[in-house]
């Protein structure tokens, strides 16, 4: 999975390879529960920007834990309340196999809890005892079960009548009970892996969701997809890794709302159906639309008509050059990411109309310099590789002050004995 798909419903830390001692260690925060730190930061975790604030948090991840502590609400320090706050439990990267009745204790009882999350990624559960989250029942919760070995989605969620968020991603599900989807919903956050299918289960058109992940899915096409969104709100999908040929039951279905559009990592793809729905409803509604890890070589001709849009991406798609018209109908395109290509040269028109563009990513490309075009954008923020900085070659920054491009490093300034950046090299040319 791209780090990149976990910015669409959350944001997770990847295990460290420090030893696990050394993790505890260095977590802050006071010691709890024997062997976990409570400590109040920013999450380390974005679910779907659920989290608004702070959050108070029994971090109890990379303890090499086989079981769930004992979480006896009378050994919380003394102030650590949290008292309208953001609370959540972090178990992730142990070695726990199941979760025993009423596993989080008396914690559930803490009086003015927003949120309660449950992090248990990437340990080894396979059961949840009926009652596990007893205490639970009408607090919002956002529960992460990703990387475990369920191979369908736990009856003891039926107990949680108000989940913002599931994540049961990379787990072997193997069977899909239509009433547990029907239970979960609505939910504003949902992602699962779907290896073991090589046919759309009918049952996922239970969901009623704003954001939802599919991953891994066998198949070669969505047929019979009819998944629906929260109200009158339009859907954001991400699917990834897959082996999917055909979209067109999700890109081609007028019947659907969507706002982000994500496609990563699916090798097979044929893009024409994009081509052939770009002007139907779906693809019309986009704001925020992905297309990467397949090989394009050029701009497709569809993407200039998806006028809506403020966010595109096309990264390691081989693109090898920009055209003038190639975003020309994207006025209100706010984000541009095009990393991880082999363009060498952009048409001096190529952002001619993108007047609201503020975002620019460039690098992993094949360009020395910073074109005339780029310069003449006000850009927010800019990224790209190594530039030619002799100072005839930044004449154009120069004239514009386009101070983007600061922190833009340069390959050629011997004169300096550290690593220069723009900034460093434009100061000498002064």
């Amino acid at each position: 999975m791209s780090d990149k798909s976990r910015v669409f419903v959350w944001t997770m830390l990847l295990s460290s390879l420090c030893h696990p001692i050394q993790a505890f260690l260095l977590s802050g925060g006071d010691v709890c529960f024997g062997i976990c730190n409570c400590v109040e930061e920013d999450m380390p975790f974005q679910y779907f920007h659920i989290y608004k604030a702070d959050v108070k948090m029994v971090r109890c991840e990379e303890r090499n834990l086989r079981s769930i502590p004992n979480f006896a609400i009378q050994n919380l320090p003394s102030g650590f309340y949290p008292g309208g706050k953001n609370f959540t439990v972090d178990l992730h990267n142990n070695y726990i196999q199941t979760v025993p009745d009423k596993a989080f204790g008396d914690l559930p009882k803490l009086s003015n809890v927003d949120l309660f999350g449950i992090i248990l990624y990437n340990n080894s559960i396979s059961s949840l005892s009926d009652s596990a989250f007893l205490g639970l029942e009408n607090t919002r919760v956002v529960v992460d079960l990703a990387l475990n070995n369920f191979t369908t989605i736990p009856q003891a969620l039926r107990i949680l009548r108000k989940i913002e968020l599931l994540e049961i991603e990379d787990n072997p599900i193997m069977t899909l009970d239509p009433s547990m989807i029907q239970h979960i919903s609505p939910v504003l956050g949902f992602s699962i892996n779907l290896t073991l299918y090589n046919s759309w289960p009918v049952e996922l058109n239970n969901l009623h969701v704003k954001g939802v992940l599919f991953y891994g899915f066998s198949g070669s096409s969505f047929q019979n997809f009819n998944v629906h969104g929260i109200g009158h709100r339009a859907i954001e999908f991400e699917i990834g890794g897959t082996d999917i040929v055909d979209l067109s039951d999700v890109i081609c279905n007028n019947q659907i709302n969507v706002s982000k559009l994500w496609v990563w990592d699916n090798y097979k793809l044929d893009i024409m159906p994009f081509e052939r729905c770009s002007q139907g409803t779906v693809m019309q509604s986009l704001l925020d639309f992905q297309l990467t890890g397949i090989y394009l070589a050029r701009i497709p001709n569809f993407v200039h008509t998806l006028t809506k849009l403020e966010w595109l991406e096309l990264a390691f798609d081989n693109i090898y050059e920009i055209n003038a018209n190639d975003f020309r109908g994207l006025t209100e395109l706010k984000g541009l990411y095009l990393d991880n290509n082999r363009i060498k040269t952009i048409h001096p028109n190529a952002f001619d109309t993108n007047t609201k563009l503020r975002e620019l990513i460039l690098n992993d490309n094949m360009l020395t310099h910073i074109p005339d075009m780029v310069v003449n954008l006000n850009l927010e923020f800019f990224k790209m590789d190594a530039i030619d900085c002799t100072c005839s070659s930044l004449q154009n920054l120069k004239q514009v002050n386009a101070t983007f491009a600061n922190d833009v490093a340069c390959f050629n300034v011997p004169s300096l004995p550290f690593t220069p950046f723009v900034k460093d090299a434009l100061a000498q040319c002064s």
